[in-house]
């Protein structure tokens, strides 16, 4: 009996042991049938743009305001905080990277469909301000023909405008903040009708500020003296040109028979097409020294740098570039020629819109902007 129940129990034991066998080859192939899972990550896109191609700066602090200005960030679907953006500006501050990513540990949630937009490159221009140049520079609405007369003439009257005849309309220069410089710039006003030439002269209208008799020794150009002018303007769009004539610059001259004549200037005519225009005049007859066509001057900022040497044989040099990247469209230099007139005294510039109503018909209200004038005796 003893030895058939042993048998029994081994036999179950046996069993047992089969059983568990089949158990676990079942879990495994039961397991082993099973799909892995598989973790996908997002697609969307992270991104980096800049509003400006070419930045010029003054300062350190000019120029990382003026990048955190330009540069926007677009996180996609990802939050600010699972990326990282970086911002390196060359040794020699010619150029800036902005770039973004995905930071280490969001990297395996997120798949960027777009790495291409991840950085971009920011061209740098330092701006050189000698310490002997006088500076104009627009600050803000408010007291504007106070400011430049500060700088032009202080305590006497550099602006010559149309409010005599238009005082309802207020000051015709006046200063307005232009997101595309980021810095306040001048406003200046012509209107068809009623503006004239400040009620001495009704053929022609004056909207401009100048330097004369009454103004610092070193706005005055003299004999033997080289003088670097600069400033910004920029023409809107549909801008409408007088075929007589429409000056935004002058070098005039002052003293001798030839004194009502500008020897430079900058004029824009109307014409097929409308052109730009470099006048000279040695005495009492002008000469187009170079034209351009007008239409790429239209509705963009532009840097004029003018160069002079007065004197019997002088030189003289014009540039006329975009603000945004640097492009020159209109030059024109000369090595050799007349800045000096007989009995001359001094000769001074003068800027804004000057234009004549012979062909009223032609013209339209208009809106000039101008920044930054600058006069450097070097």
């Amino acid at each position: 009996m003893k030895n058939s129940t042993q048998l029994i129990l081994k036999k179950v034991a046996v069993l047992v042991l089969v059983f568990t066998a089949l158990l676990s080859l079942s879990f495994c192939s039961s397991q082993e049938d099973e799909e892995p899972t598989t973790f996908v990550p997002t697609n969307t896109d992270i991104s980096v743009t800049t509003s400006e191609s070419l930045l010029i700066w003054i300062d350190g602090n000019d120029l990382i305001q003026k990048l955190e200005n330009s540069i926007s960030y677009n996180y996609g679907d990802a939050s600010q905080s699972q990326t990282e953006k970086s911002l390196v500006i060359s040794s020699d501050s010619t150029s800036a990277i902005a770039s973004i990513n995905f930071k280490q540990e969001f990297s395996n949630l997120f798949s960027d469909t777009n790495v291409a937009n991840n950085s971009v490159t920011i061209s740098l221009e330092k701006e050189i301000i000698q310490n002997n140049a006088v500076i104009l520079k627009a600050d803000g609405p408010g007291n504007t023909y106070d400011l430049i007369t500060s700088v032009l003439a202080p305590g006497n009257n550099p602006i010559e405008v149309p409010d005599c005849n238009h005082s309802e309309f207020g000051n015709h220069i006046d200063e307005v903040f232009d997101s595309e410089l980021n810095e306040n710039i001048f406003r200046f006003y012509i209107h068809t009708t009623p503006d004239n030439d400040r009620c001495l002269n009704f053929d022609r209208q004056r909207n401009e500020i100048k330097t004369y008799d009454k103004s610092p020794d070193n706005l005055l150009g003299i004999e033997n003296e080289t003088v670097v002018y600069k400033w910004l303007f920029k023409l809107p769009e549909g801008f409408q040109s007088s075929p007589n004539f429409t000056h935004l610059h002058q070098l005039k001259s002052v003293g001798g028979d030839f004194s009502s004549m500008p020897m430079y200037t900058l004029t824009t005519r109307k014409g097929s097409p409308d052109r730009l225009e470099l006048r000279y005049a040695e005495t009492d007859t002008q000469i187009t020294l170079k034209q351009t066509d007008l239409a790429t001057l239209i509705d963009v900022w532009l840097e004029v740098t003018e160069t002079i040497s007065y004197g019997a044989s002088g030189t003289y040099a014009i540039s006329i570039k975009k603000v945004i990247d640097g492009t020159v469209l209109f030059e024109y230099a000369n090595n050799d020629i007349i800045n000096w007139r007989p009995e001359g005294t001094f000769v001074r510039p003068k800027w804004g819109i000057y234009r004549s109503l012979l062909n009223a018909q032609d013209l339209r209200d208009e809106t000039i902007l101008f920044a930054n004038f600058s006069v450097e005796e070097l």
